[in-house]
């Protein structure tokens, strides 16, 4: 009975060993058919797996991966980064200050001979003196000096004091940092003509060399526009024209250096025929101001009276 059951599964065995050879002649057959009509590529030869390490190293080499690279999007600078970046462009360099400014004001005699005395202290000391105004005050026979100078503060301590020991001085303030009120007068002479390429003025074009000839109606109209424009520059910095003449206009001003420099150079395109400056005047501003800081901020003492000594009990003096 086994031997008969042995028989029949190698029958099966045998026949599915060949049914398998059928197949695979099969395949083989329809890839010549198709290697042959040229319209796809020929069946590779099923080979022995290659599952060396080696042999991969070598095929990615062969074969690179490239690797896409994602979109970048630049979205660009932000708005608050922009606006610092414009502020920071815009901002002038502050410029380098070697000397230090210092404004004196001395109190004095009106008597003969002590300007030149304290301009002579300054030039000792090697002082550049900017500015210096000198008038009476209220008081007869009292001047004031006002002195805007640039120098090493060291130094400026001892001219300060040079200037105490002199006699005809009463008493030297200094205002270099204390809250003031500083003021400059300006007076300057403007051309109200249009000049000429050769630099010659349309009053000379039209007089002939003549003094107080009248213009042209070109003329007059154009020299009235400058003088409406001068006005309206001259309002801006609160000043006033005092004179006016047929090609000249007298501007004055009353106010800091600052803004006299700057309105220099606003009417230069004019043509600036004169100017003058009277100088700096300070005045210390009004206020709860003590010339001793311990004054300021010790608080008044009270006095308790139950404490106080019995004066009845003392000695007689």
């Amino acid at each position: 009975m086994l031997d008969r059951v042995l028989v029949q599964s190698g029958r099966l065995l045998g026949s599915s060993s060949v049914v398998g050879r059928s197949i695979g002649i099969g395949v083989r057959a329809i890839g010549t058919t198709a290697n042959a009509s040229g319209n796809a590529k020929p069946a590779e030869p099923s080979g022995k797996v290659n599952e060396s390490s080696t042999a991969a190293m070598e095929f990615k080499q062969q074969h690179p991966r490239v690797l896409r690279r994602l979109p970048r999007v630049d979205a660009g600078p932000s708005a608050a980064e922009q606006a610092v970046s414009n502020i920071l462009y815009n901002t002038p360099i502050a410029p380098k200050l070697q000397t230090e400014r210092h404004i004196l004001d001395c109190l004095a005699q009106d008597e003969p001979g002590v300007l030149a005395r304290v301009t002579g202290i300054m030039a000792a000391r090697g002082f550049n003196i900017d500015t210096l105004v000198a008038s009476k005050t209220e008081v007869p026979g009292l001047s004031r000096m006002t002195l805007v100078l640039k120098g090493p503060a060291i130094v400026m301590e001892q001219a300060k004091k040079q200037l105490e020991d002199l006699v005809p001085i009463w008493a030297v303030l200094d205002y270099s940092h204390t809250r003031i009120i500083e003021r400059e007068s300006l007076l300057v002479k403007v051309s109200i003509l249009r000049q000429s390429s050769d630099g010659a003025t349309a009053a000379t074009a039209t007089a002939d060399g003549e003094e107080g000839a009248p213009l042209s109606d070109a003329a007059f109209v154009d020299s009235q526009e400058r003088l409406h424009s001068l006005r309206q520059l001259a309002d801006l910095f609160k000043g006033q024209i005092l004179d006016v003449a047929h090609n000249t206009a007298v501007v004055s001003l009353n106010a800091k250096s600052d803004r006299i420099d700057a309105f220099l150079k606003l009417v230069r395109p004019f043509g600036i025929l004169e100017a003058v400056r009277s100088g700096i005047m300070a005045m210390p501003r009004s206020g709860n101001v003590t010339m001793f800081e311990s004054e300021r901020n010790v608080s008044h003492a009270t006095i308790d009276h139950d404490d106080a000594p019995d004066l009845s009990n003392l000695p007689p003096s």
